[in-house]
């Protein structure tokens, strides 16, 4: 199995099961497949609305999952092309859905984590809890993303995409190719980082403060920015997305 069938078949398998859940989650009204604390301030007569609105955000995100791999035989039926578009369609679904369900469980929940009633702060115990929580990620996330994708773009050196990325790039374009992907890389890691950021601070009290709520909005904007321009580059340069 070659790494594209590979990609398809990892995308397709998760995206499945994401949709799988949110149909679930959209028909049924039943809230319990989220985490308490997405839903431990919620009143139990919207509980089928916290349910619904989500779902409906991971099954788009799920088929956005399922868009971003095509079926490797489709750019040999239609062209690379239309797989090309696909996958960041794909991306800004994925996004999109993400974004939709995360801002669901914020208006119901009053805010992306609840530890007590609303109106008040969490306790000593959670408050910690969330903002170790939300730090190890984000240092994660920064070490993923913004770390590899400045080295990437100051160094000139793509060589840490995947072949099938680089296989039509002619040799002159190929800093240019890490500059601009290196960027986008690191601006999607800084969105994801600001977004985690705003949700960890809308979590220490309910409502959460407006300013926490656009942090988190931009911070998913940005990053789903970064991810579209990721892919738009490779196409640019490479003529395709997977060569």
């Amino acid at each position: 199995m070659d790494a594209e069938m590979g990609e398809f078949l990892a995308a397709f398998g998760i995206g499945i099961c994401i949709v799988v859940l949110g149909a679930y989650m959209a028909v049924t009204g039943d809230a319990r497949m989220l985490h308490e604390y997405h839903r431990a301030a919620v009143p139990a007569a919207q509980m089928p609305a916290l349910a619904r609105a989500t779902g409906i955000g991971l099954a788009a995100s799920g088929v956005g999952c399922m868009m971003l791999a095509p079926f490797p035989g489709l750019a040999d039926a239609l062209g690379t092309g239309f797989t090309d578009v696909l996958s960041i369609v794909g991306a800004a679904l994925l996004v999109l859905g993400i974004g939709f369900a995360l801002g669901a469980v914020i208006k119901f929940n009053g805010s992306l984590f609840s530890f007590g009633p609303a109106g008040v702060s969490a306790g000593a115990s959670p408050r910690w809890a969330t903002i170790g929580f939300a730090i190890l990620i984000c240092v994660v996330a920064v070490c993923a993303t913004v770390v590899p994708g400045i080295m990437m773009a100051v160094s000139g050196d793509p060589s840490a995409l995947h072949g099938y990325h680089l296989v039509n790039v002619a040799a002159r374009d190929l800093p240019a190719l890490a500059r601009w992907e290196g960027g986008s890389m690191a601006v999607m890691g800084a969105g994801l980082v600001a977004g985690i950021l705003g949700g960890m601070f809308g979590a220490l009290r309910r409502p959460s403060p407006a300013w926490t709520k656009a942090l988190m909005a931009t911070g998913i904007a940005v990053f789903g920015a970064g991810l579209v321009a990721m892919l738009a580059v490779i196409v640019y340069f490479n003529g395709s997305l997977m060569g």
